[in-house]
């Protein structure tokens, strides 16, 4: 396969995971009111990959984007709890679809206080494994930033080589920070995205897909104006 042909299939790739999550429900369009308090015009949750095949194709989804850097890491983590199914099912679609075994690593919300008395549940670092975090979207970065430090404390001689977000809202924190950019400048771990925002607007407008429209124009226009006031 020639880099040309790569690149179309990425092309591809990519919007069949749009078109992924907005067949499933997972990426809705409307007014949402975010945690932050922002009022949006679309909401991404993978909350709605609640069985087997959804979440599979998902992890599919996953893996497919990180299959050609497995030799840059060991281990997948996911942080709890959203993170949990995420790292699982990537590492079981890593191994059925592209023959690539990856452990999987979680961690607890509270210390185990009988048996191993363990905060992790996987498999866990013995040496000094590489660590790729995975998680569904990034708001805030608190959750990787306690994910961050909760791994080095506890194995000191890890590295961990990346974090994969499944969406980029491509958007301002509330200190009008990217929040992105902020945590690959603190802790020197490159983030990168399935899709972005601007990949969704540009494959899902006005596109018919099962005789139905996702993306219309007001909504089209209602979340370039949502990125014109917050994005990054």
């Amino acid at each position: 396969m020639n880099s040309k042909e790569r690149k179309s299939l990425m092309k591809k790739y990519k919007k069949d995971f749009i078109e992924f999550l907005a067949t499933t429900g997972a990426l809705k369009f409307g007014e949402f009111t975010l945690k932050s308090g922002r009022k949006s015009p679309y909401f991404f949750t993978t909350g709605n990959f609640n069985a087997g095949e959804t979440i599979y194709r998902l992890g599919y989804f996953y893996a497919a984007a990180v299959k050609g850097d497995e030799k840059k890491f060991d281990i997948i983590f996911g942080p709890a709890y959203k993170g949990i199914p995420l790292a699982v099912s990537t590492s079981i679609a890593l191994a059925k679809k592209f023959k690539i075994d990856k452990g999987y690593l979680f961690d607890r919300k509270e210390t185990k206080e009988y048996g191993d008395k363990s905060a992790f549940v996987g498999c866990e670092p013995r040496g000094n494994e590489k660590i790729l975090l995975i998680d569904d979207v990034m708001t805030t970065g608190k959750t990787k930033e306690d994910a961050v430090e909760k791994l080095r404390a506890s194995f000191p001689h890890i590295t961990i080589t990346g974090l994969v977000i499944a969406l980029n809202r491509e958007e301002t924190d509330a200190d009008g920070n990217d929040a992105l950019k902020e945590f690959e400048k603190k802790y020197s771990i490159p983030v990168t995205s399935i899709i972005t925002i601007h990949d969704v607007l540009k494959h899902l407008h006005n596109k018919t897909i099962d005789g139905k429209i996702y993306l219309d124009d007001v909504m089209k226009e209602n979340i370039e104006r949502y990125l014109k006031d917050y994005g990054v």
